[in-house]
């Protein structure tokens, strides 16, 4: 056995199990509101322009992290606000000052779609430390899979406009890389070193939300293992710092190779979060019967330290083909937002893709 194959067979089941005894809050993220400006095929959240669903307000948030603050150090603790869209959020900007001065850092993932000339001096001004830009191809594929004409016009003028005042926090790019614009990945980088851009992500569709309706935008085993070949081969030869995102156990041939760290789900290990509607959960898009309970009702610290076990003790997802396979010591069930658990099985297997001959196309 080889030390590689030794610290992966041995060591890192070990230091996973530590690591969820532990269970040190690293991450947390707020769904401030269902509302979006836009209508992407592959919402993991179902998320609309008029939503009937209020959004979550921002003294419940504060109160939260005054909590936390408690215990924890907030300057280890990183703080995102997600949605919906988060530029549709009337109150963002308060929000933002106010997580800096209880001295936690935060940031967003948007579209891009309301950043305007005045959104930068704003964003400075709340404290923002990261901002992601979802853009997702090149202008056809991007507005195709975003739904709306003027989607990458306006993305591009969001990263423009941090390239060009050099942001001083940290932000990248995260790229949805689906059928339609696999073939022009390698294009896509160069246009994106050209652009100025320093960080580059790329993730897959899950089969989650409203994906599900559309079954064409999720990789079959041969596209997924031509994606992450041509990953492995950018980080090789990019100015860029590119990585494939968390989703997914990928196996000895391409784990460290296509990003930084070995797989490990850290959903309700390091990373916990609140719904819209108050509902302590782990990740945005896990299903929400995995809830732990509710701010409204419950103590944040409380539920995260008594509560999660379904997280941080996965041996109850040890069952049908994951029951006999000899990968669930580094796997565990893959990404928690992706077990079924109506089925009890995950809804997407990266290694069985990738590895079994039948499951290539």
């Amino acid at each position: 056995m080889s030390l590689y194959s030794f610290f992966n067979r041995k060591l890192f089941p070990v230091y996973r199990k530590s690591v969820s005894k532990v269970h040190e809050l690293r991450y947390i993220f707020f769904e401030l509101t269902h509302r979006c400006n836009l209508s992407c095929l592959h919402c993991g959240s179902d998320c609309i322009k008029d939503t009937r669903t209020p959004d979550l307000k921002s003294e419940d948030i504060l109160r939260v992290l005054s909590e936390i603050k408690t215990s924890h150090d907030p300057s280890k603790v990183m703080v995102a606000l997600s949605g919906g869209e988060p530029l549709c959020y009337p109150d963002l900007w308060h929000l933002g000052k106010e997580i800096r001065r209880l001295g936690f850092s935060w940031g967003m993932v948007t579209n891009g779609f309301n950043w305007n000339e005045d959104t930068y001096a704003k964003a400075i001004e709340a404290g923002m430390g990261s901002v992601t830009i979802s853009v997702d191809g090149f202008e056809e594929d991007h507005n195709w899979l975003r739904g709306h004409p003027q989607s990458f016009e306006r993305a591009m003028r969001a990263l423009d406009d941090l390239v060009k005042n050099d942001f001083p926090g940290a932000f990248d790019v995260v790229t949805c890389a689906n059928a339609r614009s696999l073939p022009k990945l390698e294009e896509f980088h160069d246009f994106l070193v050209d652009r100025g851009l320093k960080m580059w992500r790329l993730f897959i569709i899950s089969p989650i939300g409203r994906a599900r309706k559309f079954p064409e935008l999720i990789l079959s085993g041969e596209q997924l293992r031509t994606l992450l070949k041509k990953i492995e081969t950018l980080r090789d030869s990019s100015p860029m710092r590119v990585t494939y995102s968390e989703s997914g156990y990928l196996g000895v041939e391409f784990e460290q190779k296509v990003r930084h760290d070995r797989f490990l789900c850290l959903a309700g290990i390091n990373v916990s979060g609140v719904m819209v509607n108050g509902d302590i959960l782990a990740c945005p898009n896990i299903d929400r019967r995995f809830k732990q309970g509710n701010i409204h009702k419950d103590s944040f610290l409380d539920v995260w330290e008594n509560r999660y076990d379904q997280f941080r003790n996965r041996q109850w997802m040890k069952v049908g083909e994951c029951e006999h396979c000899e990968q669930w010591p580094l796997c565990q069930g893959n990404s928690f937002h992706l077990w079924d658990l109506d089925k009890c099985s995950t809804r997407y297997c990266h290694h069985k893709l990738l590895y079994d001959p039948d499951n290539q196309n």
